[in-house]
């Protein structure tokens, strides 16, 4: 194998073990909680790389590699020590997108609400709230939010809202879609989250769950257990993930991971092999399953 080949068969490896320790330094608490979002800043060292490829890649493919390292790690210590550095794939509001709210209301006679909501990337937010005449409220920043469908299926209420990646496409500093999603918190359920990159808070305390599935790609996620009602399950699959799982005082759970370069880490005091000490035989409790890739989950 020359070096040209191992050059090559290094690089993709390299970066992959780069974004995991910063991943598990930010999980661990020795840099400032990580911002995914901030990553979309680094799409400048995909021209510098490929300029260093072409201009001394072939003749001195060592020399290139060390190259590629030492870029790689500069422009990933920028996202660790400045986290909140906003992308540049944004429109600013001020420049027309503007902001959005949607109120979805409610489906008269339904026994529970089926909701779906999917996004490109950004800052999102989902709680639960005391909503009089509406199952749920959203808002963005970016006016992009679309309700696609509010229904009935069966006795259950159908209800899908959508988010646009962004609204456009500019160089220099512009902030990230701030997107906020309210449930209101009488009504039973269930939840579905298909999402890009971005930083993503699930507040789920005071949502009257009843199973959820999160799909979301590279992220930085943080999600608050409800207080169950029977058996709540909540099934997340994450790419390049930071997750942060909290269960609140008084809530039975258990937590399953699997994925390649999966790390997890349980609060001692309060798990033992994955599950709290209630959580066998307790009636009203959480399942949460977590798969993954390149991911560090902190269970507390």
């Amino acid at each position: 194998m020359n070096a040209m080949t191992t050059r090559r068969g290094l690089f993709w490896p390299l970066v992959l073990i780069a974004i995991g320790i910063v991943f598990l330094l930010a999980n661990y608490g020795y840099i400032g909680t990580l911002s995914v979002v901030a990553l979309l800043n680094l799409w400048p060292l995909i021209l510098i790389l490929i300029g260093i490829d072409i201009a001394i890649g072939r003749r001195w493919p060592l020399a290139a590699l060390a190259a590629d390292v030492v870029i790689i790690g500069a422009g990933l210590a920028i996202v660790a020590t400045q986290p909140s550095l906003p992308s540049p794939f944004f429109v600013d509001s001020s420049a027309g997108g503007g902001d959005s709210t949607i109120s979805v209301p409610r489906t008269p006679s339904s026994d529970g609400m089926r909701l779906r909501l999917s996004g490109g990337a950004g800052v999102f937010t989902i709680h639960g709230g005391s909503l009089t005449d509406e199952a749920v409220r959203a808002t963005s920043d970016r006016g992009d939010l679309r309700l696609r469908g509010n229904t009935r299926v069966g006795t259950r209420a159908d209800v899908r809202i959508d988010q646009g990646s962004f609204q456009g496409f500019r160089f220099g500093p512009s902030a990230a879609a701030h997107v906020d999603y309210t449930i209101a918190n009488d009504i039973p359920t269930s939840l579905q989250l298909d999402t890009g990159a971005g930083e993503f808070t699930l507040d789920l305390t005071d949502v009257k769950l009843t199973d959820a599935t999160v799909n979301v790609g590279a992220a930085s996620l943080r999600i608050i257990l409800p207080k169950p009602t029977g058996d709540v399950s909540i099934t997340v699959s994450a790419g390049a993930s930071n997750v942060v799982v909290e269960v609140p005082a008084g809530v039975e759970a258990r937590v399953t991971t699997s994925g390649g370069l999966l790390t997890t880490h349980f609060d001692a005091s309060r798990f033992s092999s994955g599950e709290t000490s209630g959580y066998a035989s307790a009636k009203d409790r959480v399942t949460v399953r977590f798969t993954g890739g390149v991911s560090s989950v902190t269970v507390r």
